[in-house]
């Protein structure tokens, strides 16, 4: 087991800094030369029975998630700040996939190794392991920042929205789900749905705070599997839009949606991504076997979002030259153009990853905003 570090933050940097609220998070820049700010959001991150079964290690005797994104590492490392919708739980044994999902800690763990930084928890699996699974799950994430869902209301108000500082930049993080499958937060811990009244407190108590630069909503929405958003997401993001919210970056649907820029009310151009599709998991139909990953460059100086990026990634469920059966994240841009130190085992196989790569490059612009 690799010994895991927090790097959002320095020693140093909080000595200087003093004490931080509890929703406050100090970034450094990997870059201090580079002229803007890079955020990273990565799709839905989740754990299917077969995932964590073939990632067991019976000669070592614990689970091993290493493969799973060693070939997205050095994308995150490209990355001020790395955020990921975390849709399991970490409720213990014993372990499921769908419907309720209860995933080993070493998931989360490397998920942590392989650079994400920030986890999204508003999405309907955040109850899968009921009130006792959520406030596990909150504890294994506490020592990052994460949020979505709270142990109760007073830790909501203290930590909600999530304000990332980096270098003087100071962004506002928000989180909400459709729904819960048809389960209820059991009192006193508490999700983040979207509720039209809950919603606008939320936009008017950080609006309040004019030191703010930028806010963003990580969405948990859409019909599943439907590869173009529907009128409900259209509606809720020019909304949220007009309220308030800079880039909307959606999940839940399980495929890459489409892409535009909204016109709030006030005359800001809103880039919305309606659903960045699986980071990984275990389905495997065409369009679900892959999802994006989303940079977002915003200028030091103006404070605004100048390039919105992507790159499709593939998930491979098998073996690669010389491992076990594994799942692996495949940026397909990388692959295509033979940077990796492998092929894929099968002509099949390839003309899959093709497929998803070309799917989604058709779906959405090279370029969204450059």
């Amino acid at each position: 087991m690799k010994t895991l570090r927090p790097i959002f933050v320095t020693i140093s940097l909080l000595i200087s800094l003093g004490t931080l609220a509890q929703g406050e998070h100090y970034f450094s820049l990997k870059d201090s030369t580079q002229s803007f700010v890079r955020l990273l959001f990565a799709g839905d991150a989740m754990q299917h029975s077969t995932q964590y079964k073939w990632a067991w290690n019976g000669n070592a005797r614990h689970y091993d998630y290493e493969p799973n994104f060693r070939y997205l590492r050095p994308h995150l490392a490209t990355a001020d700040i790395n955020i990921v919708n975390f849709e399991t739980t970490l409720s213990g044994k014993p372990y499921s996939g769908y419907p309720k999902f209860r995933t080993p800690d070493a998931f989360f763990n490397e998920l942590v190794d392989a650079g994400f930084q920030i986890f999204a928890i508003a999405n309907n699996h955040i109850l899968d392991g009921d009130k006792s699974g959520m406030k596990r799950t909150i504890d294994k994430l506490s020592p990052y920042p994460y949020l979505g869902a709270y142990l109760d209301t007073a830790q909501r108000s203290e930590k909600y929205p999530l304000i990332l500082h980096i270098d003087d930049m100071k962004i506002a993080l928000f989180n909400a789900t459709y729904g819960t499958n048809q389960l209820t937060p059991t009192w006193p811990t508490c999700v983040n749905y979207i509720e039209t009244e809950q919603l606008e407190i939320d936009l008017a108590k950080s609006l309040k705070d004019t030191t703010i630069d930028l806010r963003i909503m990580y969405i948990h929405w859409g019909t599943e599997y439907q590869l173009k958003h529907n009128a409900y997401q259209g509606g809720v993001g020019q909304w949220i839009a007009d309220l308030g919210i800079d880039l909307i970056i959606g999940g839940h649907p399980h495929v890459v949606q489409d892409y535009e820029v909204l016109t709030a009310a006030d005359g800001r151009r809103v880039p919305i991504m309606y659903s960045l599709g699986n980071l990984i998991s275990n389905q495997r139909w065409e369009d679900s076997n892959g999802g994006i990953i989303t940079t977002v460059d915003i200028d030091r100086q103006t404070k605004k979002i100048v390039k919105v990026n992507y790159v499709p990634i593939y998930v491979h469920k098998g073996k690669l030259q010389g491992e076990r059966h594994n799942y692996y994240c495949i940026p397909t841009p990388d692959y295509l153009n033979g940077k990796l130190s492998f092929t894929l085992p099968n002509d099949s196989l390839e003309q899959d990853l093709r497929l998803f790569h070309n799917n989604t490059t058709v779906r959405i612009p090279a370029t969204p905003i450059e």
